[in-house]
């Protein structure tokens, strides 16, 4: 990489982020793409430094940043245009300019949709999980009308309740919810079970959010973690015959989703195929 007097520099921000694989992914493509700049991160301790950051990226002109746990919500308090999707799940996972202003929307949801294998429009979904990932997916589910129904099976069902009845609020959608005890029925029914939760991620592979003999052989499991890159919830899946995928392909077409807000370039499927085998070689991806 030959920094120069122009590069431009974009970057992760939250905390932490030395585990981050969006360095590599970014500097693969502005590598690929010849572009003049580099993808650094930036780990800051708490909110007043998040707004001292955000004056030092407007000073700068930082091409742009990505923005993750715990900031995902706050960054929305220091930009001047927040895009309608973020609007609408309160958060936001990308900076950007537009027209000399500095903008924030949300990929997150794209690179989910992308990342699907087959076609779930009007299909059942059950979510694991009612954190941030969780948040964005059912909200944006609903939103768009491509679900037939969305369930919540969760351990903390009050705190999934509010966010059903936000959900129904701003979206019309009915969403159920469940704990995980009571949700039998549901994920026997399910078209598509999606983990949002942190369960079976390094260094607790050995455990599974749910009992998988409560699903059925034909749901496709999605499993959002990708580190490692087959969950205990997806081998148990896949023995079972259940078609499964990680969360590998979600973290690229999400950071392209950022990559073409940033520089206009729009990466084909050749570059998606290219991450993943660069990523699926990272030595991160242990006990897989």
């Amino acid at each position: 990489m030959n920094i120069t007097g122009k590069t431009k520099i974009a970057g992760i921000v939250g905390n932490p982020v030395g585990h981050s694989l969006s360095p590599k992914i970014h500097n693969f493509l502005f590598q690929r793409f010849e572009i003049d700049a580099v993808y650094v991160p930036f780990e800051i301790k708490n909110e007043g430094d998040l707004e001292s950051f955000v004056q030092t990226f407007r000073s700068a002109a930082f091409l742009g940043a990505n923005i993750t746990i715990p900031y995902k919500s706050e960054i929305l308090k220091y930009v001047d245009e927040i895009s309608e999707i973020s609007q609408i799940t309160g958060a936001a996972n990308t900076l950007f300019w537009k027209d000399g202003k500095l903008c924030a929307t949300t990929t997150d949801f794209d690179g989910f949709w992308q990342s699907l294998e087959l076609d779930f429009a009007g299909k059942k979904f059950v979510i694991l999980g009612n954190g941030g990932t969780a948040r964005t997916l059912a909200m944006l589910l609903a939103h768009y009308k491509r679900a037939n129904s969305i369930s919540f099976a969760v351990r903390n069902i009050e705190k999934a309740k509010n966010l059903a009845s936000e959900i129904s609020e701003k979206t019309g959608f009915a969403v159920d919810c469940f704990s995980f005890d009571g949700a039998k029925n549901v994920i026997g029914s399910a078209d598509i079970i999606v983990n949002c939760t942190s369960v079976g991620m390094l260094p607790d592979v050995d455990v599974s959010p749910i009992d998988i003999t409560l699903v059925n052989p034909e749901t496709y499991l999605y499993d959002a973690i990708y580190n490692p890159l087959e969950t205990k919830f997806l081998r148990d899946g896949r023995l079972k015959t259940c078609k499964t995928q990680n969360g590998l392909r979600m973290l690229i077409c999400q950071a392209i989703g950022s990559f073409c807000a940033w520089t206009g370039n729009n990466p084909s499927l050749i570059s998606v195929n290219e991450l993943e085998n660069l990523l699926g070689d990272n030595p991160l991806f242990k006990g897989v």
